[in-house]
């Protein structure tokens, strides 16, 4: 018998905002691990806001968003609400739809993150690592995720092999 092992891995992102009460930096994150994601599927990704202490960041009264970033056209993809499922502790999810993906065609786009205050609208932007840095790697993958089902071609030629 063959076993087929599957792994479920979080594509999980740690985002920083700065906050200037904090002097001193205990933890630094000097490398952001790229995200990967599949065309012709959504994909989660998981969102973990901390403060430069590596410290949970509560942002009631705040909105996220997330964008696709084309570097070489330097245009703006698509947009994507990050939706909280704890925002005392900062941690949200966003999805990446499998319309704009499979709409890709570069290997390797940038992925921002930025905050919105509720009260004024004003923007904030997130950052991936210890040295301010803003965009993350994306990169592409094709999955061959099919929509439809495979039909048999004219040639191909089916028998029944009735009950047994």
């Amino acid at each position: 018998m063959q076993t087929i092992k599957l792994y479920l891995y979080p594509n999980s992102v740690q985002v920083q905002v700065f906050d200037p009460g904090i002097f001193t930096v205990r933890n630094r994150i000097v490398y952001s691990r790229p995200i990967k994601v599949y065309q012709g599927i959504d994909n989660p990704v998981q969102v973990v806001v901390k403060n430069q202490d590596q410290k949970p960041v509560n942002l009631t009264g705040y909105s996220m968003q997330a964008q696709i970033q084309d570097p070489v056209n330097q245009v703006t993809i698509n947009t994507y609400s990050v939706t909280f499922s704890d925002i005392t502790k900062g941690i949200g999810i966003c999805r990446l739809d499998a319309t704009t993906l499979s709409s890709l065609e570069q290997r390797v786009y940038k992925l921002t993150f930025r905050t919105i205050k509720d009260s004024d609208n004003s923007q904030q932007p997130i950052y991936v690592d210890d040295n301010y840095g803003i965009p993350l790697d994306l990169e592409i993958l094709p999955a061959y995720y099919s929509i439809t089902e495979a039909i048999p071609s004219i040639n191909d030629t089916v028998f029944d092999g009735g009950t047994i």
